[in-house]
C-alpha cells in the first residue's frame, strides 16, 4: 500500500538571479507528524517554506496536498487548503487587539448587515487561547505581550483558519528555556489533535525533543530524511555541513597578559548593582545568567550605549569617561549586539558597513576614498571567510552567520583593545557557530580582551577562560575555567549564594 502524505513535494527547483536556491528537493509530511527541517543558513529552508505557503512558485517540480496536485498562485491559496506559518519574526499588528490579529483577513461578518461580529470573534479568540493554555485576554493589544505570548497568538490565528499544516520557523530562537518548554507543550498538543507540523530550527535540542523525523537540506539540495532515533547528533551535523566538525568550541590556549579593563562598583538603578571585574589581554571572560539578569545592560554601560549611575571604568590602568559609543570606540572598546540588525545597516553593502565606525579614516576634506574602503573590506572578509560574491553585496542578502562575521569585521576595522560580543552565535547554524567560535579564539590569541555574553551553557564552558555569573543585576559567582561546571553556574544563576572563593581571586 502506497502511503499518502498530507503534503508532498517532488523535485522542487527554484532559481533567483545568480543562485539556485533549491535544486531537485523532495519533502514529505505525514498527518499528525512533527517533521524537523534543518540545514545551515543558506541551505534553502526559507525558500522551501515560501513555496509551501504560496509566496513563491517553483520553477520545476510538483506539490501535492492530501494526494491532490496543487499550484499556488498566492499565499491565500495555501491558506484555503489549510497551510499556515508561524515565523520567528512576529508578523502581527502591535497596535491592534489579539482578537483583531487572530482574525485579520478572515473576520466574522454578518452576511446581511456586513458588520463585524465582534462578540463572536472575541468569544472564539478566547476559546482558542484557552485551548493553548494562554492566560491573557483577547482584548489586550498585541504589542503589550511578550514574544512567547505573541507566538501563541500566531498559532491561534493559524487554528482559526482551520489549518491542518502549521510551519514553525525558528520559533524558539528568542525564547527563554521556560518559554521554549511551553511552546513544546503546545506543539505536542497540536500533534495530538492531528495537526501536521514542519518545525524549522537550528537547535538540536528542539529536534530531539519534538520531532518524529528530520529532513536536511544543504546548499539548496535534498540530503536525506531520517527518523529522529535513527541519526546521531554527529551524523546530523555531517549531513548539514558536509564535513565533520571535530571541535565546536575550538578554544586555543592564548597568552593571558596584563590587565586591559577594570570595572569597579558599576551600578544602574533597576538594572545592575555594584558590578566589579577585570579583563586581561588575550582573555575570554564569559558573562552568563538567566534572561533578565542584567548581563547585556552591564556590557552596554561599558560600551557607552546606556548611562550608569555610579562606578568607575579603567582602561590599561587609567580611569576613563565613556558617555556614548563613540567615546568607547575611540578608547578601544567595541560591542557586537545580540540583535544583528542593531549592528548592521542591512540595505547597505558589506564595505560600507565595515568602514562605518571609522569613516573618518576613509575621508579627506569631505571626500570618501572608495578604493581604500573596498581594499580594507576585501582584506577583512577574506580574513574572516565571509561567503559573498563581493564587498558590494548588500548585507541583507547574506546568511545570519555571514552577517555576524561582517559585524566582527566592522569591529576589527576600528582600533580596538576590548571586544564585547553579546550572544554571538544566536540564531545561526552549527557550521557558522564553529566558525564564529574560532574567530573569537583567534582574536584572543592576537591579544584582544573578549567579553562574551551567552545563554548557552556549552558555549560558556567551552570558550571562557573565566566565567562571571549574574542574577537579578548582581554578580553571584566568578569561576576559573578549570573549576567551572554546569551545576555551579546554574546554582549561581538561580540562587543568591555567592561563590566567595572564586569571586575574591577573580577580581
Amino acid at each position: 500500500m502506497i502511503m499518502q502524505y498530507i503534503l508532498e513535494l517532488k523535485g522542487i527547483t527554484k532559481e533567483f538571479p545568480g543562485v539556485k536556491a533549491l535544486d531537485d528537493v523532495n519533502f514529505q509530511l505525514k498527518e499528525g507528524e512533527i517533521h524537523a527541517l534543518m540545514g545551515e543558513n543558506g541551505a534553502g529552508k526559507s525558500t522551501l517554506i515560501k513555496i509551501i505557503t504560496g509566496v513563491y512558485s517553483p520553477d520545476k517540480g510538483e506539490m501535492f496536498v492530501d494526494g491532490q496536485k496543487v499550484h499556488f498562485k498566492s499565499s491565500k491559496d495555501a491558506q484555503e487548503l489549510g497551510i499556515a506559518a508561524v515565523y520567528q519574526q512576529i508578523t502581527g499588528y502591535p497596535h491592534l487587539s489579539v482578537t483583531e490579529n487572530i482574525f485579520m483577513g478572515h473576520e466574522k461578518i454578518d452576511k446581511y448587515t456586513k458588520r463585524i461580529l465582534w462578540n463572536q470573534m472575541h468569544d472564539e479568540a478566547e476559546k482558542l487561547l484557552k485551548e493553548l493554555g494562554a492566560n491573557f485576554s483577547p482584548k489586550v493589544l498585541m504589542g503589550s505581550l511578550s514574544v512567547a505570548q505573541q507566538q501563541i497568538v500566531e498559532i491561534a490565528k493559524a487554528l482559526s483558519t482551520n489549518a491542518k499544516i502549521i510551519i514553525m520557523d525558528e520559533p524558539t530562537a528568542a525564547l527563554t528555556k521556560r518559554e521554549s518548554e511551553e511552546l513544546y507543550r503546545i506543539t505536542e498538543q497540536l500533534k495530538e489533535r492531528g495537526v501536521s507540523i514542519i518545525f524549522v530550527s537550528h537547535r538540536m535540542e528542539d529536534m530531539y525533543r519534538l520531532a518524529d523525523r528530520v529532513t536536511v537540506l544543504r546548499d539548496g539540495k535534498y540530503i536525506g530524511t531520517w527518523g529522529v532515533d535513527e541519526i546521531s547528533e554527529e551524523n546530523l551535523i555531517v549531513a548539514m555541513v558536509g564535513r565533520e566538525i571535530t571541535q565546536l568550541f575550538p578554544k586555543k590556549d592564548s597568552k593571558i597578559g596584563e590587565e586591559l579593563l577594570r570595572v569597579e562598583g558599576l551600578s544602574k538603578v533597576g538594572y545592575f548593582k555594584d558590578i566589579s571585574f577585570t579583563l586581561h589581554k588575550g582573555e575570554i571572560v564569559g558573562l552568563t545568567g538567566l534572561v533578565g539578569a542584567g548581563r547585556s545592560e552591564v556590557a552596554q554601560a561599558v560600551a557607552g550605549i546606556i548611562p550608569f549611575d555610579k562606578g568607575k571604568i579603567y582602561l590599561e590602568g587609567k580611569e576613563v569617561k565613556i558617555n556614548n559609543p563613540w567615546d568607547a570606540i575611540e578608547l578601544g572598546i567595541g560591542y557586537l549586539p545580540e540583535d544583528r540588525e542593531e549592528g548592521l545597516v542591512l540595505q547597505w553593502d558589506i564595505s560600507k558597513n565595515i568602514t562605518l565606525p571609522m569613516l573618518k579614516n576613509f575621508t579627506k576634506k569631505g571626500w570618501l576614498n572608495e578604493k581604500r574602503e573596498i581594499e580594507i573590506a576585501e582584506k577583512l572578509i577574506k580574513k574572516l571567510d565571509v561567503k559573498a560574491r563581493s564587498v558590494r553585496d548588500l548585507v541583507y542578502t547574506l546568511s545570519g552567520g555571514n552577517q555576524q562575521k561582517v559585524i566582527v569585521a566592522k569591529l576589527l576595522n576600528a582600533d580596538l583593545k576590548v571586544i564585547i560580543v553579546d550572544e554571538p552565535t544566536k540564531g545561526i547554524d552549527v557550521g557558522a557557530k564553529s566558525a564564529i567560535h574560532e574567530i573569537i579564539s583567534d582574536l584572543a590569541c592576537q591579544g584582544y580582551g573578549i567579553i562574551m555574553i551567552s545563554s548557552e551553557m556549552p558555549e560558556i564552558l567551552g570558550m571562557s577562560d573565566r566565567i562571571i555569573v549574574m542574577r537579578e543585576g548582581k554578580i553571584t559567582a566568578m569561576l576559573d575555567r578549570k573549576d567551572a561546571t554546569q551545576e555551579l553556574i546554574l546554582e549561581a544563576a538561580m540562587t543568591n549564594k555567592m561563590n566567595n572563593n572564586n569571586y575574591k581571586t577573580a577580581i
